[in-house]
């Protein structure tokens, strides 16, 4: 399988179904694969981390008109927004997570 082909896979089923252009899908994309390698700690993405940031991808599509704003209320309605990765995709990705070794041993110097 070639390397940027899920990413290729994910930006066309975005433009299909966000009804967006390619550099505005690549963008999308590209944000969400930093937060899901933030959130995991790896190196790379493997295949099916892609479904997480596609997921990822149209959550912040989404919510680009009310950038900035965790609820808002107009006319009676009042809407709240999630500002983090929402808990069933954090859910999924947690199987990817790398813990961080931390060493509490000076070293030995001679």
């Amino acid at each position: 399988m070639e390397e940027n082909e899920p990413k290729t896979k994910a930006i066309e089923r975005l433009k299909t179904d966000l009804g967006v252009d390619d550099n505005k899908a690549t963008g999308l994309i590209e944000d969400a694969v930093i937060l899901v390698l933030d959130y995991t700690n790896q190196d790379k993405m493997l295949d099916s981390m892609w479904l997480y940031a596609r997921q990822l991808a149209t959550i912040t599509f989404n919510r680009e008109s009310t950038e900035g704003e965790s609820s808002r209320s107009e006319g009676g309605v009042s809407q709240s927004f999630i500002e983090d990765i929402p808990l069933n995709i954090q859910r999924g990705l947690n199987r990817y997570r790398l813990g961080k070794v931390v060493s509490f041993y000076a070293p030995d110097e001679t």
